[in-house]
């Protein structure tokens, strides 16, 4: 039973050497990690910049709509707005 094992791992690395090869052959010529981590990076830094200032004027328009919302509600058509805390 030992060596039918053996022989199983045997062929399972040898059809994962056959994989990586032909993985290799449609690869890149050159190694593309070094060029791609710090642009990668850089990228993510400004996407998250960009979606922080986003996310910060979505939440100032909201306050302003709310405000305005408010006044409108209060100055105009006279309803109170009252928050009972028991």
């Amino acid at each position: 039973m030992f060596p039918q094992l053996l022989q199983l791992f045997e062929h399972a690395f040898a059809g994962a050497a056959a994989a990586r090869q032909f993985l290799a052959f449609w690869g890149p010529v050159i190694d593309a990690r070094t060029l791609v981590a710090p642009l990668l990076a850089i990228a993510s830094v400004l996407a998250l910049a960009l979606l922080s200032g986003v996310a910060v004027s979505a939440l100032s328009t909201l306050v302003f709509a709310l405000a305005a919302l408010y006044l409108i509600l209060t100055e105009v058509f006279g309803v109170s707005v009252d928050l009972a805390i028991t």
